[in-house]
């Protein structure tokens, strides 16, 4: 199963033990699946911590990052994402972030977003809200 986590997945993975942290440290952990990833989830998780030297923060990121593919950002994503976001109302990064699952043949995106938010109007790829699980 090819997963994408947008960043809120990631960020609530690494902070505390509500449900939702715990449901998502789970989806990490779950070796079954093939993650994906793109340099716009990297942009959203990486600078801040790095910055604040938040190393073991870093650290968890990083691990999560090594090995899986990654689409780059590009012209082309650029444009699937505006494509993606006029059709069905996407905030920017949202959009980015679909695209780039889309485009690496994610067979789902799992979110932080609630459901009823515009993503979950695109059709071609499973989308999972954590708050449903």
């Amino acid at each position: 199963m090819k997963t994408f986590l947008d960043s809120g997945v990631l960020l609530s993975a690494w902070l505390g033990n509500s449900p939702r942290s715990i449901e998502a440290k789970s989806i990490v952990a779950d070796e079954s699946r093939d993650f994906l990833t793109s340099d716009a989830v990297k942009l959203e998780l990486l600078p801040k911590p790095t910055f604040e030297k938040r190393r073991a923060e870093l650290e968890y990121y990083n691990d999560h990052f090594k090995g899986i593919a990654s689409e780059p950002l590009s012209e082309e994503l650029g444009v699937e994402s505006l494509t993606l976001a006029k059709k069905y109302g996407l905030a920017a990064m949202d959009a980015l972030h679909l695209a780039s699952a889309i485009r690496q043949g994610a067979d789902e995106f799992i979110t932080s977003e609630l459901p009823g938010k515009p993503m979950f109007r695109v059709s071609g790829i499973k989308i999972i809200s954590l708050h449903s699980l």
